[in-house]
Parts: C-alpha cells; sequence; structure tokens
C-alpha cells in the first residue's frame, strides 16, 4: 500500500513538474511570438524608410538634371542668337527639320468703363502644339511686354524652388503649372519685359501633342503713362534652340 502511494505521488509531483515546463514553454512561445511580430514591424518601418529614401533622392537628382538641363538650353539660345548675329546658317540640322513648333494667343481683351479710372485687362491662353515628327524636350516661353513696364503678367506660375513648386512637381495635374526658369526673372521682367517660363511639370511634348500656358491675364494699370501694347511670344526647345516666335501676337491701343 505505501508502495502504491509513493508511486501516486511521484507522478503526481511529474505531472506538476510537466505541467510547469509546459507553462514556461507557452510563456517562452509568447514571448517570441512578440519579438517576431515587433522585428516584422520594424523591418516593414525600415523597408518603406528606404523606400522612402530611395524615391526623395531619385526624384531629387531628376530635379537637378531638369534644372541643369533648362540652364544648358538657356545657353544654347543665348549661343544661338550670339551667332545669327554674326552669320546666318546655310543648312537647316536634320534634327531641327524633324522638329516642328507652332504657338498662338487665344485672348479676350477686357475694356473699362472709365480708363483713366480702372484697369485694362487681356485675359487669354498661350497654346504650343508639336507639329513635327519627334517629341520635344524642355520647352521653353518667352512672353515679351512692350513697353516693359506698362503692364504685368500674370497665371498659374509658381515661384522656383519653394515647397508648392517641389510639392506640385510629384503630382500628375502639375502639368498645367508653370515656373520662371531664372532667378533673377523680376530683373529680367523690368528691364526688358520678358517672363521666361517653362511647364514645372518638364515632360516632354510627343508629336501631335499640345500643352497651354493657360488663364494668364496682363493688367494695364489705370496710372501707366503707356497709350499701347504690344505682347509677343516665342517657343524654345532642346531641338529648337534659335526658337519660334508665336503665329499672332496681341497689340493694343487705348
Amino acid at each position: 500500500m505505501k508502495n502504491k502511494n509513493d508511486q501516486h505521488l511521484r507522478l503526481q509531483q511529474q505531472i506538476i513538474h510537466y505541467r510547469s515546463e509546459a507553462a514556461s514553454c507557452r510563456q517562452q512561445v509568447q514571448q517570441l511570438e512578440a519579438e517576431l511580430a515587433k522585428e516584422k514591424m520594424r523591418s516593414a518601418y525600415l523597408k518603406e524608410k528606404l523606400r522612402e529614401a530611395e524615391t526623395t533622392t531619385v526624384e531629387t537628382y531628376k530635379k537637378k538634371i531638369a534644372a541643369l538641363e533648362r540652364q544648358l538650353l538657356l545657353c544654347e539660345i543665348a549661343l544661338e542668337e550670339t551667332r545669327s548675329n554674326l552669320s546666318k546658317e546655310t543648312e537647316t540640322p536634320a534634327l531641327e527639320r524633324a522638329a516642328a513648333v507652332s504657338s498662338l494667343f487665344h485672348y479676350s481683351v477686357v475694356i473699362p468703363t472709365h480708363l483713366d479710372e480702372e484697369e485694362l485687362t487681356i485675359i487669354g491662353d498661350f497654346i504650343i502644339r508639336n507639329h513635327g515628327t519627334t517629341p520635344l524636350h524642355h520647352l521653353i516661353v518667352c512672353l515679351r511686354l512692350l513697353p516693359p513696364k506698362a503692364a504685368v503678367l500674370s497665371g498659374k506660375i509658381i515661384l522656383p524652388n519653394s515647397v508648392r513648386a517641389e510639392q506640385e512637381a510629384m503630382i500628375s495635374n502639375s502639368a498645367e503649372s508653370w515656373t520662371f526658369t531664372q532667378e533673377n526673372w523680376r530683373e529680367k521682367v523690368r528691364q526688358s519685359g520678358e517672363y521666361w517660363l517653362a511647364p514645372l511639370y518638364d515632360a516632354p511634348l510627343e508629336p501631335g501633342g499640345e500643352r497651354r500656358f493657360s488663364q494668364f491675364e496682363i493688367t494695364v494699370s489705370s496710372s501707366s503713362n503707356a497709350r499701347s501694347l504690344t505682347v509677343d511670344g516665342f517657343v524654345y526647345c532642346s531641338e529648337l534652340p534659335k526658337g519660334v516666335p508665336a503665329a499672332n501676337h496681341i497689340a493694343i491701343q487705348w
């Protein structure tokens, strides 16, 4: 009888021991599962940060490259203008023969009741079309207001290097937005009346495609001494660094 009692006691002790071991194992499993979940979250977080860093770096370099290419195009434009003043080229490069662009103003004039008291306003679009067989890269538009101080141009223009420019360059509908190509654009406007603009979203203009500087406004102040205004447009691109004048211009007198 005593042996049976001892055996029963040992079995109970073993059962308690195994239950304790099982509880300990379950606790270890739970800890390991918690650590695994943390590691998964940490891994996902690091992957997301790495992806964001790679995307930011790539976009930053893309914007820097686009800015440098625009600057190069401006230099090419200046060089071509200097060459044209010295002599006319006898042959047209094959690339320029394949590239063809046209532009025009579509506008209306809002005439106030009293010109001496209210502002005269011109509202319109500057429309650019690719009629060639090759895409046009790095479009640049020059809108020249003469006399320079007679009026002010405004529209969907975002200042370069601004936070808004950084944000809109990342979204698709920024194709409607434009920006100045020169940091000293205010001085250029004051001196020559020239507004040098480029699309904020610098995508190529494909053959048959169209791009607009839409809903611009030209405001003539009532205090201006000028009694006439002329607006000329020119389009430049990597394929046509000499530039192409618009098919029409704006000319008003009051």
